[in-house]
């Protein structure tokens, strides 16, 4: 698996990737607390806040197949919570869209808010990694005062989960090329904790390496990009036109809810 699969987009050239790494992300941690913050009943407006990453990532050229398939990738997780939602609150209540109407539970109502929020939210993170360059994004980071252990430990997972990703493949690869029946239950657990053990002991023995490697290059900690990060009059509209978008969309929740 090669390192960029991720942001494999980021590396394009269109007017989304040459905004500043800083502007783009304070954007989306505004972005995604303000549609967190959302009450569950607001689905309406939520699929309005949706417009906000579905232009970035169409303006990006970011296909919304690799979009969507990474986000099926990770909503298991999502799925688990939210469908514990109708499971301990079932109080009804009554929903209207338009002139129909139908009965449900406030359970039913959070699951349906949780994933909404999860897609959406979702939607802004894809964008911000598929069009930021994960250097760029460290290196803004950094300058935007983030703990500089914290950008190390981001950078190293970024860098080497794919080296470990890549390894447990080629055990499994492995152990798929030496298995002719099955080895029944027990004897798979055995087998399967040997693998584990085997991939942890290589994990350390690559982390020394990896460690002799930075030393012998001079890292100090701090990660630099060949791109120079400056905040242009291009930053300034997105983040005019940013700020215009959630604080007319703020005041649509508010004259609707109220």
């Amino acid at each position: 698996m090669h390192h960029a699969h991720i942001d494999k987009f980021a590396y394009q050239d269109s007017p989304i990737h040459r905004l500043d790494a800083r502007v783009k992300f304070i954007a989306t941690v505004i972005f995604t607390a303000v549609v967190i913050s959302l009450p569950r009943t607001s689905f309406a407006i939520l699929f309005c806040y949706a417009i906000g990453p579905f232009a970035v990532l169409v303006l990006g050229r970011i296909p919304l197949k690799f979009v969507f398939k990474h986000i099926l990738l990770v909503s298991p997780f999502v799925l688990i919570l939210a469908l514990s939602c109708p499971l301990y609150d079932k109080t009804p209540v009554k929903i209207a869209f338009g002139p129909s109407a139908f009965q449900t539970t406030v359970g039913w109502m959070r699951c349906c808010a949780i994933c909404g929020k999860f897609v959406v939210t979702m939607l802004a993170l894809i964008a911000l990694v598929s069009t930021t360059r994960f250097s760029n994004l460290l290196v803004g980071l950094g300058k935007l005062g983030v703990p500089k252990l914290l950008i190390i430990q981001l950078g190293f997972l970024y860098r080497y989960i794919f080296v470990l990703i890549d390894t447990a493949q080629h055990i499994l690869q492995a152990r798929a090329g030496r298995t002719l029946r099955n080895l029944g239950f027990n004897q798979e657990i055995k087998t399967a904790s040997a693998m584990l053990g085997s991939l942890f002991i290589r994990s350390i023995d690559t982390a020394e390496q990896i460690n002799i490697a930075m030393q012998g290059r001079g890292f100090n900690g701090s990660w630099r990009t060949i791109s120079r990060l400056k905040i242009s009059s291009n930053d300034y509209i997105f983040g005019v036109f940013f700020a215009v978008f959630v604080i007319s969309l703020y005041f649509f929740a508010v004259s609707i809810l109220n």
